[in-house]
């Protein structure tokens, strides 16, 4: 057997055992139980349409999700399959893309690729797969070039952010076609419609979502405060220290949140780091410097600030890496000037300290997730069927029963729909409202229920265990637990029996 087929069948196996480990230790938050339950509960693929009008994603991870749940009720098998479509995406980076193999292990088990976008369940990783899949082409992307087209446009519909490196790629294409004076042949044609009728998939299915109601809030902010997301996103997605002093590491960076004037001076020069590792090839330059622009017009409409938006500005450079392998150096003054400044000596000692920096901080999240609960949804539903608690009448506030409903495998009642439900209706939502609102909605519930146990965000009561008290003049509730104890941080939940008043 070769050395490079035992290098990859020993890493793709490694790969896949971290992982089937790591989500069994993993705990869904909302996020994740969300597109699960919205595939549990449709009946029909038109039923899962109308149900993720609010979400503001195309469908195919729901619809993937759809699938399975037409054969299991487990949450875990949503995982599973999470799993399996990252790992396949590792098993196509490790044969196609041109580094050495300590390049592909840094890689592969660095924060984003073994933990943010592997043992999160989300469609992030099979963005990823589409992208990797056409970057193995790139070699032959003439050749091949509809192939290539489809698994951009298949990027561009897992989510919308994906669609920012596809357009780039795709973009990067048409320029070398036109430098090379061959963009009007028609065997790059089916090529260019496969890809414009992704895009006009993608624009019908965001456009019907029906999710402006989610930009509201941000049209409230000023344009500089609009800015900073964007800005400062290619600085937090490369240089990943989570904040180590608390046990919500999760979408914290040390730097930013400690040393906010130094994180924007960094984030500013961060946008040079392009130019230091690809200025032999104007191509390459163009791709990531494209892709850099529109993630920064994403990130400046949705103001989405969570890490796992940023790691894609991460990824461009991975990318960038792979395509420019395949192209020669070029003679431009660009080049020239800046050779001159020997910055050809700085590229591998840069990119091998960014890979150990995410190898080392993936150890670190992983281990974290390992020996802590993500969330708390997982640990309360265990602590109902233990206790027998799981047979009665389960009621939220709203939205944190989701998880709850994942785990639990039915629907609980959602106070806020005075209905059950399972999945989160964003536009149905209570908002902020304090315990003594939930009081008194705890006192129209007991209207149609005499006895239910109450699991939700609130308090409610710091009374000890088991003591029945008083809320109000109708309810009484006893606090039976709680689960406080997360790297989510507020994902934490409270456990009440809650009963009627004695007459």
């Amino acid at each position: 057997m070769a050395k490079d087929t035992k290098y990859l069948i020993l890493l793709s196996l490694l790969y896949f055992a971290v992982s089937f480990v790591g989500i069994l230790h993993h705990e869904l938050w909302l996020d994740e139980a969300q597109h699960w339950l919205l595939a549990r509960d449709s009946n029909s693929v038109s039923q899962l349409i109308q149900n993720t009008r609010l979400e503001g994603h195309p469908l195919l991870w729901n619809l993937m999700l759809y699938g399975v749940t037409r054969f299991t009720y487990d949450p875990f098998w949503m995982q599973f399959l999470h799993i399996l479509i990252s790992s396949t995406a590792i098993v196509v980076f490790l044969r196609k893309a041109p580094f050495d193999w300590l390049f592909k292990a840094l890689f592969i088990f660095g924060y984003f690729m073994v933990f943010e976008y592997n043992l999160i369940s989300r469609n992030y990783s099979l963005g990823i797969l589409f992208l990797f899949l056409a970057c193995s082409l790139f070699e032959k992307r003439e050749q091949r070039f509809s192939l290539f087209c489809l698994f951009l446009a298949l990027a561009a519909n897992t989510h919308l952010l994906f669609s920012v490196p596809a357009f780039a790629l795709f973009l990067t294409l048409i320029v070398e076609q036109i430098q090379n004076k061959n963009f009007f042949q028609t065997k790059f044609f089916v090529g260019y419609s496969v890809f414009a009728l992704g895009l006009i998939l993608i624009y019908f299915q965001i456009h019907s979502t029906h999710s402006d109601w989610l930009l509201e809030p941000i049209s409230r902010l000023s344009f500089p405060e609009k800015a900073i997301a964007g800005f400062i996103s290619f600085f937090k997605g490369v240089v990943v220290i989570p904040n180590f002093r608390t046990l919500h590491f999760w979408n914290l960076n040390l730097i930013v949140d400690s040393y906010k004037p130094i994180a924007a001076i960094l984030g500013l020069l961060m946008y040079a780091l392009p130019l230091v590792l690809f200025f032999k090839n104007r191509k390459t330059l163009f791709f990531v410097y494209t892709a850099l622009i529109g993630a920064q017009i994403f990130f400046f409409i949705t103001q989405r600030t969570s890490t796992r938006f940023q790691g894609m500005t991460f990824l461009l450079i991975i990318i960038g890496l792979w395509i420019e392998h395949y192209y020669n150096p070029e003679d431009s003054k660009l080049k020239k000037i800046l050779s001159s400044f020997r910055l050809a000596s700085l590229q591998k000692p840069i990119v091998y300290s960014i890979l150990l920096l995410h190898f080392g901080v993936g150890i670190y999240a992983y281990s974290m997730d390992f020996n802590y609960p993500f969330a708390s949804a997982k640990e309360t539903v265990d602590y109902l069927k233990s206790n027998k608690l799981d047979s009665r009448q389960i009621v939220s506030v709203s939205c944190e029963g989701t998880p709850i409903s994942a785990y639990l495998q039915k629907k609980v009642y959602f106070l806020c729909t005075d209905s059950y439900q399972s999945f989160c209706r964003w536009d149905s939502v209570c908002g902020q409202i304090d315990d003594k609102e939930v009081i008194a909605m705890l006192d129209g519930h007991l209207l149609k229920e005499k006895h239910f146990v109450f699991v939700s965000y609130y308090g409610l009561t710091n009374k000890l265990v088991n003591d029945w008290v008083n809320i109000s003049a109708k309810t009484k509730v006893r606090y039976l637990d709680r689960f406080d104890v997360s790297i989510g941080g507020t994902l934490n939940y409270y456990v009440f029996e809650v009963s009627k008043r004695e007459e």
